[in-house]
């Protein structure tokens, strides 16, 4: 089976909702790891091991409503979907890993996705704990001693430059976390900051609020 060019967001659409694990690398031609994990997906699809999987490759930038909706911020990144569900994700050319969900999926694939089997409610309830655990919550990728995006990195560097007293939550240790918050919140990007169990917002707003300084006068700050 080769590789799907995914062209439109209406192609995007409807390949995510296939009953068939998905694998779709989001990635830029200019970029030298994305040519490497493209490399990768092809010699996949050709696997008799991963007959069961579809493989497709979208380019980020040329489709940016769809990079947004799936949360893509850096590139290459690749997500595992099924039934119009994002199940999983690897951030960065990593093959080892990209063999190791995809053999993780098709493990369970006869089970429903713990997005889709917890109770929307339950969910909710743990997001509306999290937002609320710290009067400063922010949810990025990473931690703020090891941020794993730029995005991430420079709004630490901002509420650190405050001396800011907040806590951290790594999206990419739990998709359902990941997933759900975007939901919930009606924000589809990460890093979200919150105070006082309110969204304040993306880094383009925290870097606009600095700017105006309405931003540190918002902040808890360090004792």
């Amino acid at each position: 089976m080769s590789v799907t060019n995914l062209n439109s967001q209406q192609e995007y659409e409807n390949y995510v909702k296939s009953q068939d694990l998905s694998v779709i690398h989001f990635y830029a031609p200019w970029a030298d790891q994305c040519s490497q994990i493209n490399d990768v997906i092809e010699e996949m699809s050709k696997l008799t091991e991963y007959k069961e999987v579809k493989f497709a490759k979208i380019e980020a930038e040329k489709i940016p409503d769809v990079s947004l909706k799936a949360g893509i911020s850096a590139v290459p990144t690749i997500i595992f979907t099924r039934n119009d569900t994002i199940l999983d994700r690897v951030d960065g050319a990593n093959p080892s890993a990209i063999a190791d969900k995809i053999k993780h999926q098709l493990s369970k694939k006869d089970s429903i996705s713990i997005e889709t089997y917890k109770p929307k409610e339950n969910l909710e309830e743990r997001l509306k704990k999290l937002i609320n655990q710290a009067p400063c919550m922010l949810f990025m990728k990473g931690s703020p001693i090891n941020p794993r995006c730029g995005f991430s990195r420079t709004i630490v560097s901002i509420l650190d430059s405050y001396k800011a007293d907040y806590q951290s939550f790594d999206i990419l240790q739990d998709n359902d976390v990941r997933e759900g918050l975007k939901k919930f919140s009606d924000w589809p990007t990460y890093p979200q900051l919150y105070i006082n169990g309110e969204l304040i917002g993306g880094l383009d707003i925290i870097k606009e609020m600095s700017e105006s300084g309405e931003l540190e006068n918002m902040l808890p700050k360090k004792s």
